[in-house]
């Protein structure tokens, strides 16, 4: 008598993992890097020049990535006008962004992914209207108000060569580099002190 093999589909399709695509991240470039001085051109959505979905989602990931809420293609060194912004799976393109009106002042701490714990005081608006691209190429129109007018302003200054420690006082940006340096200087130790203290065990447990 032969033997009858039967398959339950059921738990097969129950127990089968669809694999998640692997999205690329860029590298962040060095502060000092030209490319983070010049102006980018208008994106040429009748001659791409990229795969503007394609690399709109690998800006995305280098976001999440480095845990920012914006971040602009030429602090990865492309010279592509686009900046993602927002938080969470919640992540925008924006597309040849522009500013059409803008309200109010606020003067608060910015940081940037360009200059590792470097928070300098900034004077922004408070709330803007915008215009942007998405990566279709499609035009819309939002308006922004708190943080995300704020973080729109940031990037939208990227896009044009101006980073933010060029809006501030000289005094200000010193006092901001030493601080930031005292910061970094404590990690260091801090993660020195970590790995002396990981080695310390290891040999404890290895010892006879």
């Amino acid at each position: 008598m032969s033997e009858i093999i039967t398959f339950n589909t059921k738990d097969a399709i129950d127990s089968r993992k669809l694999d998640k695509p692997i999205i690329p991240t860029f590298t962040l470039i060095n502060e000092d890097s030209l490319v983070l001085r010049q102006a980018i051109p208008e994106f040429n959505f009748e001659k791409p020049s990229i795969d503007a979905n394609a690399f709109a989602s690998t800006l995305v990931e280098t976001c999440k990535k480095h845990q920012g809420i914006g971040l602009s293609a030429n602090q990865c060194g492309y010279g592509h006008r686009v900046f993602v912004m927002g938080s969470g799976d919640e992540y925008v393109a924006f597309f040849n962004p522009k500013v059409i009106a803008s309200r109010g002042e606020a003067h608060l701490i910015e940081g940037c992914l360009s200059f590792p714990l470097l928070g300098l005081r900034i004077t922004r608006a408070k709330e803007i209207d915008v215009e942007y691209q998405d990566f279709t190429g499609k035009q819309h129109f939002a308006t922004f108000n708190g943080i995300s007018a704020r973080c729109f302003l940031h990037e939208l200054d990227h896009m044009n060569g101006i980073v933010y420690t060029d809006r501030v006082k000289p005094l200000a940006l010193k006092s901001g580099l030493t601080k930031s340096k005292k910061l970094m200087d404590r990690i260091a130790k801090s993660q020195a002190s970590k790995i002396i203290a990981e080695r310390i065990g290891n040999n404890v447990k290895n010892a006879y």
